[in-house]
């Protein structure tokens, strides 16, 4: 991109970081994508694809020209091929990961949690959180508007369980061989006029990219060479592990004569739902991958992050009758904005970790001795339990009853604890404590990812 005439008049990162393989370039090494229309057969895409290629030309606005004369804007990675978005080359990038056991409810999650950071990251914290990329990002507002945006809010819906292949994945020719990578959801998150922080946008923000992979992927020897779907926990600035007790038997049996979820039913002859798997070897499998592909040692902790999402918290919260589901943000007194009460997290985190320690110790012995910073936060992507549909057998939502609760509350807490600049915490016992970090300071810290 920087041999382009018009080059100098954006400001481009040193290294860019493919959002699909990892590959991290330098933008003058950008391959561009053909736009006109007989200009297909890429050699690592496929017939279907249009032709990557390095430019001699450019237009006057700097875009590059193509061998048919037609001018493209579209940029993709020198080593897969796939389409980088524009905004990674001038942002820098955060990769998260979602991971858990299949049916835990992380599409669930995932839905609920940017449906519910759209709305509340502008007007409550003064940052907007956009779609990078709009096209990559469809699976996501299917999500959204099946729960939010439904013209019946009374017919009963389900989202679709997340495949392990289909419009999340790609396949690319490498070398000799086919492998799949997987195709995340991607978000700018900026600092609008009213946040403190703004005169130092283009130092804040930030470009997300979310990866939410089908629970099949965790499962041990699901990571090979041709499908290295789950490499990006290796890349993750947090992790985030949906844990579901519904699928577990423990907590079943604490919840009896507890909760209306049929889901923590013993036994529900109309019920139709997966075989539940046994959680604590996904997240065995993703700690063993993670060590594997940074580097560490089998006895070292990861210096990043991990926070464990127990999903589904309207099914078990009889069992901390003592929790409250209200929001965790504190009004600051010299901004018109929030922060988010640290204190308040930190106390809930500890009452579920001991929640998990009585009933499932192994989960939290494994996190425990993989992660140095350790946080556990319930949430309710739904605020209510699923019926059953009579004549399918399948979980359904009447999306009028939709009320979650904290779940936009990990990505909040991991962006104000892990990645400063944008949203800031609070602590209660001293309100001096209040910390909305600089741009500046955050570079220093090096965003402590």
């Amino acid at each position: 991109m920087s041999s382009s005439p018009s080059a100098g008049r954006l400001t481009l990162l040193n290294q860019v970081t493919c959002p699909h393989c990892w590959h991290a370039f330098a933008p003058e090494d950008s391959l561009w994508v053909s736009e006109h229309p007989d200009l297909l057969g890429d050699a690592k895409l496929g017939d279907m694809h249009a032709v990557r290629f390095l430019p001699s030309r450019f237009s006057p606005e700097g875009d590059a020209i193509d061998t048919e004369g037609y001018r493209t804007t579209r940029l993709a990675c020198p080593n897969c091929h796939l389409e980088v978005s524009r905004p990674l080359y001038q942002l820098p990038a955060i990769f998260y990961s979602i991971l858990g056991a299949p049916a835990c409810g992380k599409s669930y999650f995932l839905a609920s949690m940017t449906w519910q950071l759209r709305q509340l990251l502008p007007r409550h914290f003064k940052v907007s959180l956009n779609d990078a990329d709009a096209s990559t990002n469809a699976r996501l507002h299917g999500y959204e508007e099946q729960q939010f945006l439904s013209a019946d809010p009374d017919e009963l819906v389900s989202i679709a369980k997340t495949e392990t292949q289909g419009d999340l994945y790609d396949q690319v020719k490498m070398g000799d061989h086919s492998i799949t990578l997987p195709r995340p959801f991607l978000f700018t998150l900026q600092p609008i006029a009213q946040h403190p922080n703004h005169a130092q946008a283009q130092s804040a923000s930030r470009v997300i990219c979310l990866y939410d992979n089908a629970g099949e992927s965790f499962l041990p020897g699901a990571d090979s060479v041709t499908s290295p779907v789950t490499r990006h926990l290796a890349h993750s600035a947090c992790l985030f592990f949906c844990f579901d007790p519904t699928q577990d038997p423990r907590f079943r049996r604490a919840c009896e004569g507890k909760s209306h979820d049929p889901q923590m039913q013993p036994r529900n002859a109309r019920l139709q739902r997966e075989a539940s798997v046994r959680q604590d070897t996904i997240l065995l499998e993703a700690i063993s991958r993670v060590r594997r592909h940074a580097g560490l040692r089998e006895d070292e902790q990861h210096q990043r992050p991990m926070i464990i999402v127990v999903t589904k918290w309207d099914s078990w919260k009889e069992l901390l009758p003592e929790l409250s589901t209200k929001d965790p943000y504190i009004d600051h007194q010299n901004h018109s904005l929030r922060t988010l009460d640290s204190d308040r997290i930190r106390e809930t985190s500890d009452a579920v970790e001991a929640l998990l320690q009585e009933f499932c110790p192994e989960i939290v012995a494994s996190a425990q001795g993989f992660a140095r910073d350790l946080v556990f936060v319930p949430v309710s992507a739904t605020g209510v339990g699923p019926e059953v549909d009579t004549e399918t057998g399948t979980l359904g939502i009447r999306p009028r009853n939709i009320k979650p609760y904290w779940v936009e509350v990990p990505m909040l807490y991991a962006l104000a604890t892990w990645s400063r600049g944008l949203i800031g915490s609070q602590r209660r016992v001293a309100s001096s404590q209040h910390q909305l970090a600089n741009p500046s300071a955050a570079s220093r810290n090096g965003d402590k990812r």
